[in-house]
């Protein structure tokens, strides 16, 4: 069980820690993600939290393709999220 400090978790480490994770542009999508209201998107226990698990080259699992097709899968996520956000009236930047 990981204790919660940096290096123990993608999520912690860009969220709490404020430490680049997967690096540009993934770290960026995936703050644009939450902020757009797709937290739970990101948990664990959803697909695409544990895709993230996966590919997270913390333990030296990803390779260079593998986040570059992540980066673009997460492109159609974070703008369908802000769309909507925009269409509640959320201010969006």
């Amino acid at each position: 069980m990981n204790m919660g400090g940096p290096t123990d978790h993608w999520y912690t480490d860009i969220f709490t820690w404020n430490r680049p994770a997967f690096g540009e542009p993934i770290d960026s999508l995936l703050r644009d993600i939450r902020r757009f209201g797709g937290d739970a998107l990101l948990q664990d226990d959803q697909p695409l939290g544990h895709r993230l698990w996966d590919v997270w080259p913390q333990w030296g699992r990803a390779d260079e393709r593998a986040l570059g097709r992540l980066a673009a899968d997460l492109v159609p996520i974070r703008d369908e999220l802000r769309a909507d956000a925009e269409v509640r009236g959320w201010e969006v930047e």
